[in-house]
């Protein structure tokens, strides 16, 4: 399935993206169960927050065929 097929179909589930401002790596892993739990299928984590790219990495290994985590708050292209 195609990403953007993803994203219809979790829209569709829920039409929500919980933006995770100041997630830490530590905290990003419990922080993605308790909105799966809740039926959140999309998860942002803003580039401002304290090593985003290692609480995006570890959300879309624990959770990533079951959900779309991406990157928020992106001023950089190379980002």
């Amino acid at each position: 399935m195609s990403a953007v097929e993803d994203f219809r179909r979790y829209f569709a589930e829920c039409p929500l993206v919980a933006i995770i401002r100041g997630v830490t790596p530590a905290e990003a892993e419990g922080i993605a169960g308790a909105l799966y739990d809740g039926g959140i299928r999309m998860i942002e984590v803003p580039l401002n927050s304290p090593q985003p790219f290692d609480s995006i990495r570890i959300i879309a290994g624990t959770f990533g065929d079951r959900t779309q985590v991406g990157a928020g708050t992106v001023l950089d292209p190379a980002d």
